[in-house]
């Protein structure tokens, strides 16, 4: 978002000078740069996931990422499914270690991915997991 702010400001700010040197051609190489460097900035940010496996035990609510650094214990916090992908937002575990950990992982993984039992699975899961959590502890009334 802060990105996106910046970007249209640096691009106002091209376009006024440019108008007031009467330089139409340099307003519009000035827009194309900018909007390389905003493809750059979010190539840059959006790599690959450093999320390579998945896995859970059903009735276990128990869920693992497997990271770089090897298996880490994760709570599933939210689901999105679409037709064909489900998005999953895990939130990391602490393991006690002092290494810097993220504090919420965003993965999608896509169904044509997976065979279609371990994507019936997967759905059946995560679906159950989002069910069971925990009710809402009570309220005092106003």
């Amino acid at each position: 978002m802060i990105y996106a702010l910046a970007l249209a400001s640096a691009a106002g700010s091209a376009l006024t000078a440019a108008s007031w040197h009467g330089l139409p051609w340099a307003a519009g190489a000035a827009v194309a740069l900018l909007l390389a460097l905003a493809g750059l900035l979010h190539s840059a940010r959006s790599g690959p996931s450093p999320v390579s496996a998945l896995r859970t035990a059903a009735g276990a609510g128990r869920w693992q990422l497997r990271l770089p650094q090897g298996w880490q214990d994760a709570s599933l916090l939210d689901r999105q499914r679409g037709p064909r992908w489900l998005t999953l937002t895990l939130q990391p575990l602490p393991t006690g270690s002092t290494a810097f950990t993220p504090s919420k992982i965003t993965l999608t993984v896509w169904q044509r991915t997976l065979r279609p039992e371990s994507w019936r699975r997967l759905c059946l899961l995560t679906g159950t997991a989002r069910r069971a959590r925990p009710a809402a502890g009570p309220r005092e009334a106003s």
